[in-house]
């Protein structure tokens, strides 16, 4: 696998990797928003590919706020198939890290996500910080979690 920055020029597997998530993990509703996310993302975008397919298994992208130490996770998914292998873990990791380089570092970075994916955050040293039943239009419940980008935090993607 082989983690860049990539803009959707082709497909490669990004209409796969999004649909494969519908309508479990994302309603069909949220792909035309997602597919605009990525024509004209407002941050990095990066993507996790399969190199012995040239297939695209994952993406998600961040924006950092220029007015507060304030890091925001976008669109992350994987595709369905390669879910439990490490590939969001991976991609993540990949952000975070990323997130840290940068000349605006964040101190709090934080991810909005559907109730049935914020144990994998949590997992992944989030805390949850707000629930909204029926907060997204779908109906479905929103989940805010962060974490502080701390180097004691970063320390465990490096494990």
């Amino acid at each position: 696998m082989q983690t860049a920055s990539r803009q959707p020029s082709t497909d490669n597997g990004w209409t796969a990797a999004s649909s494969s998530n519908v309508p479990k993990y994302f309603p069909a509703s949220e792909e035309k928003w997602l597919r605009s996310c990525l024509d004209e993302p407002d941050g990095p975008l990066f993507v996790v590919i399969d190199r012995d397919h040239d297939q695209v298994i994952g993406f998600g992208g961040y924006e950092l706020s220029e007015f507060y130490h304030l890091g925001t996770l976008v669109f992350g998914l994987v595709r369905a198939d390669c879910h439990g292998q490490g590939v969001g873990r991976l991609l993540l990791g990949y952000r975070l890290r990323h997130m840290a380089r940068r000349k605006l570092r964040p101190r709090y970075v934080t991810v909005d996500t559907h109730a049935h994916t914020a144990g994998f955050f949590q997992r992944c040293g989030f805390e949850e910080i707000s629930r909204w039943p029926g907060g997204y239009r779908s109906g479905r419940d929103r989940v805010d979690l962060r974490i502080e980008l701390t180097d004691e935090a970063l320390a465990r993607w490096d494990e």
